[in-house]
């Protein structure tokens, strides 16, 4: 193990995109650290509010239609692009790979979800 391995290079900002040694931000990756935050996992404050939301749509959805609770559900990811995009230390549940990526899958989900949402036709009661 080498004196230098938790420490960025110095050729620049950021390490090069191929060093497994960092996580998609330029941060260094702690396998222990990381270990120890997925123990921790039930006092994240992000995965409580994304479940909650998960489940206010799916309430929404029984409640009032399916079409309703979608487009909840896509408002909600449309919410989530836009923390992931602005915020610089996002909240853990939002943080996947790079934050470009993140905010075009999020966003890209919430226009999909809102646009199927209002074109698919719901289900009829008999």
């Amino acid at each position: 193990m080498s004196q230098h391995e938790g420490v960025p290079p110095a050729t620049g900002d950021r390490p090069s995109p191929e060093d497994e040694r960092f996580g998609p931000d330029g941060e260094p990756l702690d396998p222990r650290a990381i270990a120890r935050a997925s123990l921790a996992a039930d006092r994240n404050w992000s995965l409580w509010v994304i479940a909650g939301a998960v489940l206010f749509s799916v309430a929404l959805a029984l409640a009032a239609g399916t079409p309703a609770g979608a487009l909840a559900l896509a408002g909600f990811l449309g919410c989530c692009a836009v923390v992931r995009a602005v915020v610089r230390r996002a909240p853990a549940a939002l943080v996947v790979r790079r934050r470009a990526v993140d905010v075009a899958v999020l966003a890209g989900l919430a226009v999909t979800i809102g646009v199927l949402s209002q074109i698919v036709p719901a289900p009829s009661v008999p």
